[in-house]
């Protein structure tokens, strides 16, 4: 399956979809930290990043922007309980709280896709 990363300094909103994720098969990991990504991107190498807008004192969509130029592999998915600014519109987004249900769905279909090519 697939490798994902989630990055989210709410250490419960990591826990619990680590364990999704790891309970449909894939392999997931966590970043509390935004200046940490870089260093667990590199060892992790993830098909797929989900990312908390509003990490660390960053602009995350510049941020992520620079990591798809290092990474043009990797799927990234921005998550936020606020409604998608602008900027975020038309990029992959999930509004928390999320359904489980959903969320798995949507996942395994990007991850699917993605590795099926």
């Amino acid at each position: 399956m697939g490798r994902i990363l989630i990055v989210d300094d709410n250490k419960g909103v990591c826990s619990l979809l680590k364990e999704i994720f790891t309970m449909e098969g894939h392999y997931a990991k966590t970043c509390n930290e935004i200046e940490k990504v870089h260093e667990k991107l590199e060892n992790f190498q993830p098909d797929l990043s989900i990312f908390d807008i509003h990490i660390g004192k960053c602009d995350v969509l510049e941020f992520t922007k620079s990591l798809k130029r290092l990474y043009p592999q990797m799927e990234i998915i921005f998550m936020s309980a606020d409604d998608p600014e602008e900027c975020f519109k038309g990029q992959r987004f999930i509004k928390k709280p999320f359904d489980i249900f959903k969320i798995r769905e949507y996942i395994n279909k990007i991850l699917g896709d993605r590795l099926a090519v």
